[in-house]
């Protein structure tokens, strides 16, 4: 099976430029699956689509991380992304 990297993405808001990321490596799939509820999405159990995290999740994402993430919804909207190596 093929190794996928999973990222916290965050775009400008007004222009959809992109501005950062942030490998997410420490949290296992499992807890990443409770975060996004995939099963609203259809079936993308393995996370490989893009999934836009609101201030619930993005906290919830922090405490999984163990991290104080900084976050500006006003600004930019952020994203969890995946990508294979």
């Amino acid at each position: 099976m093929e190794e996928v990297n999973r990222y916290l993405c965050f775009y400008e808001k007004d222009s959809d430029k992109f501005v950062g990321e942030k490998l997410i490596d420490k949290i296992n799939l499992n807890d990443l699956l409770e975060l996004i509820t995939p099963s609203v999405y259809g079936l993308d159990n393995l996370l490989y689509n893009c999934y836009l995290l609101n201030e619930e999740k993005l906290s919830k994402l922090s405490k999984l991380l163990n991290e104080n993430i900084v976050y500006n919804l006003d600004k930019y909207e952020y994203f969890l992304e995946a990508t294979s190596k």
